[in-house]
């Protein structure tokens, strides 16, 4: 049914104009649990209000005087898990409390417990592209319709250089998946491949963007690993940026509707973490909701080391 407003006029919607910027972490094993765990995350532009360049811009601190001076300190590849130096970790606390503020800003991060997975649904050979390929487009899928609504076009998707790569379907398969919903349209019909660095292309700084807030996220869930390189600790370099993100991820996992929280993060937020329970095809688990409840996850950066594992050492 066609919308119309007061005086019989149909209503025409102008379509919101997206871009995606895509990355993942490894498995990663619970030391506590002995769950083990992956990660997707994607960060969404609107095209209209992009924020790739406030980005490049708290990067270089261009907003002061002299900026020039210091590019060279702050033009270091931001990865999470090799945070070391004072330089890397300030680029981070600049775009972590951009995120508190900035409206233009969406992420989502969806966690799978690869040990509640059914792990013979999803075939005898590649089954980490197989997985990924599927819970990527379920990510997407569901955070395109919560943060926008319908009439949503995507005009680019971007993900991180990585063994996706290799996959004959990864590319194209999950647009072609999507386009079929009627209220999602592409303007693209494979995805982009970027490198981490952002020295190679701008665009790279969005990746970095995603990888950081993914990497608090795992950090927070199953906790802060004790990373030591030539004897040295960095672990409080990212306990520091822990510190400063926590509040707001916390908030958007115990209270995700909560459009009067002063953080404003409602539907710009998502954070989905399945399954809850290890289930079969016709079980009463498959068929209800088996995403974890907020009150079911607890955030905190307790100190303990969650090693990354090889998804074949699950499967």
């Amino acid at each position: 049914m066609k919308e119309v407003d007061l005086f019989g006029e149909e209503i025409v919607l102008k379509p919101i104009r997206v871009n995606i910027y895509a990355d993942e972490i490894q498995p990663m094993s619970n030391q506590i649990t002995g769950e083990q765990w992956m990660y997707l995350g994607a960060t969404f532009e609107i095209v209209d209000k992009p924020i790739l360049p406030e980005i490049i811009n708290q990067r270089y601190l261009r907003d002061r005087k002299g900026w020039e001076k210091y590019q060279e300190k702050n033009d270091r590849v931001i990865h999470w898990a090799e945070i070391r130096s004072i330089d890397q970790k300030n680029i981070c606390e600049r775009w972590l409390k951009n995120t508190y503020t900035d409206s233009r800003f969406y992420f989502s991060v969806f966690g799978i417990n690869l040990t509640n997975l059914n792990i013979n649904e999803f075939g005898d050979s590649n089954r980490f592209n197989v997985i990924y390929n599927r819970f990527f487009r379920a990510n997407l899928a569901f955070s395109l319709k919560k943060f926008f609504g319908r009439g949503v076009v995507v005009e680019n998707i971007y993900h991180e250089y990585g063994q996706q790569e290799n996959s004959e379907y990864f590319d194209w398969h999950t647009i072609f998946r999507l386009d079929q919903d009627e209220h999602l349209n592409f303007r693209c019909s494979n995805i982009t491949f970027l490198p981490k660095n952002h020295k190679e292309d701008e665009r790279s700084n969005m990746i970095q963007l995603t990888d950081v807030y993914l990497g608090v996220f795992k950090d927070l869930h199953l906790g802060l690993s004790q990373e030591v390189k030539d004897g040295k600790s960095f672990r409080d370099h990212k306990k520091f940026l822990l510190e400063i993100i926590e509040p707001l991820l916390k908030r958007a996992v115990e209270n995700p509707d909560n459009i009067n929280s002063s953080y404003k993060y409602a539907k710009r937020i998502n954070i989905s973490l399945f399954p809850k329970t290890k289930s079969n095809k016709g079980d009463l688990e498959r068929i209800m909701n088996n995403f974890y409840k907020p009150k079911e996850i607890s955030l905190s950066y307790h100190l303990q080391d969650s090693p990354q594992i090889s998804l074949f050492d699950i499967i």
